[in-house]
């Protein structure tokens, strides 16, 4: 029983070994976030859904992830920065990045995917708090979300932490677009409705 245990483990870590390698050589750690992200968008439209008769509860819910996100993102991408003069810079001019990607900076396409990713959120849970249709009272939320992003950018300029880019605002900006877009499309795929 035990060389069987044995031969089991060793099975066993030989595959997480090869699954690890296979994740970092082939980059699938965006696919990784892509389904995170479907995977907990889904998680809270099915949490909606299963709570018609307590909306007043799920509406504190949906409120509570918002700000706790909210505080991640400021906590992220201000408090756990150290200041760093050698790392500093600045970059104003719009779409930089996608001219260093063309030139081959690998590293700078997940800079913009995980830009886009960090406020796919704020745009998901803000719908999720207004349990009305999806209509032009939503929309708010992304000049609000591109506001939050300069704030950020501007707070990481005056305080040295990082580099300041123009394209982090437009990032940031897209991911609470998709995060609207993805719980509309989301919400009509899966109950086929866009309201309670």
């Amino acid at each position: 029983m035990a060389d069987f245990t044995f031969i089991v483990k060793k099975i066993f870590n030989t595959i997480l070994h090869f699954a690890h390698k296979a994740f970092y050589m082939y980059s699938w750690d965006y696919v990784t976030l892509a389904i995170m992200i479907f995977v907990i968008s889904l998680g809270f439209l099915l949490m909606k859904h299963f709570m018609k008769r307590n909306k007043k509860t799920f509406q504190i819910i949906a409120i509570t992830a918002f700000f706790v996100y909210l505080a991640m993102v400021i906590y992220s991408a201000i408090l756990n920065r150290d200041i760093d003069s050698a790392s500093f810079g600045v970059s104003i001019i719009p779409f930089r990045s996608y001219k260093m990607i063309a030139e081959g900076n690998k590293d700078k396409i997940r800079e913009v995917i995980m830009n886009v990713a960090f406020f796919y959120p704020i745009g998901f849970l803000y719908c999720l708090i207004d349990t009305k249709k999806i209509n032009y009272k939503k929309w708010p939320i992304i000049p609000m979300s591109a506001a939050l992003s300069l704030l950020i950018e501007l707070v990481q300029f005056v305080f040295k932490l990082g580099f300041v880019e123009t394209d982090d605002i437009i990032h940031n900006t897209l991911g609470c677009v998709l995060g609207i877009l993805g719980y509309m499309l989301l919400d009509y795929m899966t109950f086929n409705e866009r309201d309670f």
